[in-house]
């Protein structure tokens, strides 16, 4: 949704015709990536509820459950980064949205970070348990770096 509002907002600033030509090239490749980041979103949030229910399965076998688990991880993981990244695509698109658009703006920022805070809190409660590789400790710092560039747009 995040992303859907900030395409909006670029879809009708690219619709005025006082658009200087260097703001509007500038403007279709933030909606051009805006739109990948979109996808890319979508994609992650079906595979994170798919990796969810592989590893509900696999504790409940008691087979798989490290590679369900790792995968459990890497989808919110992907959700985050992806986020971050939208985030500061809208940031780039804001100074070119007056009061009204920069609200719309602001309820897309509103709603990416929920979705990065609630991803960064799977992530994080699925890397609970055993690390027998310590690959744990890396993703948390990747996760914290992460939490305090999306805290800062």
């Amino acid at each position: 949704m995040g992303c859907s509002l900030g395409c909006m907002v670029g879809k009708i600033l690219l619709s005025r015709p006082r658009l200087k030509t260097a703001a509007r090239s500038r403007l279709e490749r933030n909606l051009d990536l805006l739109d990948g980041l979109l996808e890319k979103l979508q994609s992650y949030i079906q595979q994170d509820a798919q990796a969810y229910r592989a590893l509900v399965q696999a504790q409940r076998s008691r087979r798989g459950v490290p590679m369900a688990r790792k995968r459990a991880i890497e989808c919110p993981v992907k959700i985050c980064e992806t986020t971050g990244e939208a985030l500061k695509v809208i940031r780039r698109i804001s100074p070119l949205a007056g009061p009204y658009l920069g609200s719309d703006l602001k309820a897309g920022r509103a709603l990416l970070k929920g979705a990065f805070e609630s991803a960064y809190a799977t992530a994080v409660i699925n890397m609970e348990g055993p690390d027998p590789n310590g690959q744990g400790v890396v993703l948390r710092r990747h996760l914290v770096k992460l939490q305090k560039g999306v805290r800062s747009l």
